[in-house]
């Protein structure tokens, strides 16, 4: 049985030390004989850095690494260029200056490498002449591949000061890619976002985005195929100790971890959550707990109103892929590159912008995030989330108004007093729905699309299985919670709020915030 790669991101010790590798490379051959300047995004851990380094070894002309893969009797072998690869884990950058001295001293081992002494001053200008130099000492035309390219810039969002400075040093090394075309042979950039051309891609308007190509969708991350196929004896093994069906286990680990897709077509799996889950032999959220950029969550709490999609089955997007914009930050476009928000359909007409529907990937990003997000509205801790969550849960499907009384009191009291001592009072209401929300989706409950009646629509509609919950929230520091509540209520009722779906199980839930208070009200619906 090949072992698994976990953590190893270097395609030769892969291959050498007789790891697991998924074939790629048919997608990096069309890829290469089509075009010259690429750019990749991906969240973290979905192989970007593998595909890189498949590209290093490919240009160096290592022949035999490739042996038994789809590009190995279709590259000419005898061409081998010089490969300058430069990977943002390994350069400095939480201040300007660091990463301007860092970009230096890449620049200068890579000379040395070849004998060559620069003698220009600034790293952009020595970036200049060191490919030049080497393509007048090898005769040979450059690849350039640069992984993570953004990641000075992503890192360093608690601080957009310092991010826009680096960012404005980077815009300034990348521009020399194009100065340089004629002594360049191939040029591959990875990152999570892609910046705006006004900013870091304005010297590099000559580059295709590759993103959502649909001919370059499976280029990262396992398909369905190849997670059956290349992890059968794993898979064997797994269902065996734990005495299931492999149906049974195959269609678990769909549900937690497939879901990925850049062109709404094929549904890909992040290979870190899934090599993590044979690792180890259980289910975990192994993809956030390493994947997630700390200002996304920071973002969250700062910008609350804007979150709301996060609560929606889809959110639509129309034209390219979207743009990340320093001095404007979308949360949408925030959500989409970092890898939670998915393609989930592509609509393309004749003489219209395509269209795109997002939504979260799969169960292991929704329970993550959500988890996540109470654990930064509350000082609870993921265990007590969970008793939580089943106790709501069981309180709705059951109509316990006491048991779901407690539960919300119970999480409301550990709400740390900065997020509402002295904030407006609508962030303070938007907080609570927040809080509110996160834990019904924690459940398994989720959003429906609203269907107005003639008298309006509810705060939220959510649904699990056959059961749909109509739900109306009121929020005040001056009214009595009790009469708050019964005035939700009365508000459902009067205006019919659960008229289009009297085919359901239906119930009808009133909530009152008040100070750090809660009030709540369950009623079945009365057919």
């Amino acid at each position: 049985m090949k072992k698994l790669p976990l953590g190893i991101a270097t395609f030769s010790e892969i291959i050498e030390d007789n790891y697991i590798y998924v074939d790629k490379t048919r997608a990096i051959y069309e890829m290469i004989i089509q075009g010259k300047i690429y750019f990749l995004s991906r969240p973290r851990r979905f192989g970007k850095s593998l595909l890189v380094s498949t590209l290093k070894e490919l240009f160096s002309g290592n022949k035999e690494l490739f042996k038994d893969l789809y590009i190995y009797d279709k590259w000419d072998w005898s061409e081998k260029h010089p490969v300058i690869h430069l990977d943002f884990g390994n350069i400095a950058y939480k201040t300007p200056e660091r990463l301007e001295l860092s970009l230096e001293e890449f620049t200068l081992e890579i000379a040395d490498e070849y004998k060559i002494i620069l003698k220009k001053s600034f790293p952009n200008q020595k970036f200049s002449e060191l490919i030049k130099k080497i393509h007048e000492k090898t005769g040979k035309k450059l690849v350039i591949l640069i992984d993570e390219y953004d990641k000075p810039i992503i890192d360093c969002m608690k601080n957009v000061k310092i991010a826009k400075q680096n960012r404005d040093i980077l815009s300034d090394f990348y521009q020399v890619l194009k100065a340089n075309d004629e002594y360049l042979r191939f040029i591959f950039l990875t990152g999570v976002s892609k910046f705006s051309k006004t900013s870091i891609f304005s010297g590099l308007n000559n580059l295709t985005d590759i993103t959502l190509s649909s001919k370059y969708a499976m280029i990262c991350g396992y398909s369905q195929e190849e997670l059956e196929n290349h992890f059968k004896d794993y898979i064997d093994e797994f269902a065996q100790d734990n005495n299931v069906t492999q149906e049974n286990l195959l269609s678990e680990i769909r549900n937690w971890y497939n879901g990925y897709s850049w062109d709404g077509k094929n549904s890909l799996y992040n290979p870190y959550s899934i090599l993590s889950l044979f690792e180890d032999k259980e289910f975990g959220n192994y993809w956030f707990e390493t994947g997630t950029p700390t200002f996304l969550l920071n973002f969250i709490k700062n910008n609350i109103k804007d979150v709301k999609i996060l609560f929606k089955p889809t959110t639509r997007i129309s034209g390219k892929f979207p743009s990340f914009n320093l001095e404007k930050l979308d949360f949408t476009t925030l959500l989409l590159q970092t890898g939670y928000l998915t393609i989930k359909k592509k609509e393309v007409k004749v003489g219209k912008l395509t269209k795109y529907d997002l939504a979260i990937p799969n169960y292991e990003v929704k329970q993550s995030l959500f988890t996540s997000i109470i654990e930064e509205f509350s000082s609870q801790d993921h265990e007590n989330i969970n008793s939580l969550g089943k106790k709501i849960s069981q309180a709705i499907a059951t109509l316990d108004n006491v048991l779901l009384q407690e539960s919300l009191d119970t999480l409301l009291a550990t709400i740390p007093a900065v997020l509402y001592g002295k904030v407006k009072e609508d962030i303070r209401e938007a907080n609570y729905h927040m809080l509110f929300l996160s834990l019904l989706n924690l459940i398994g409950f989720f959003a429906i699309g609203e269907t107005p009646g003639s008298k309006g629509t509810p705060d939220i509609l959510i649904k699990k299985d056959n059961l749909v919950v109509v739900c109306e929230l009121k929020y005040s520091l001056d009214k009595p919670l009790d009469h708050l509540a019964t005035e939700a209520m009365n508000q459902i009722k009067d205006k019919e709020y659960y008229k289009p779906y009297l085919n359901y199980d239906v119930i009808l839930l009133a909530v009152a915030f008040g100070d750090r208070e809660v009030k709540s009200l369950l009623e079945p619906l009365k057919k």
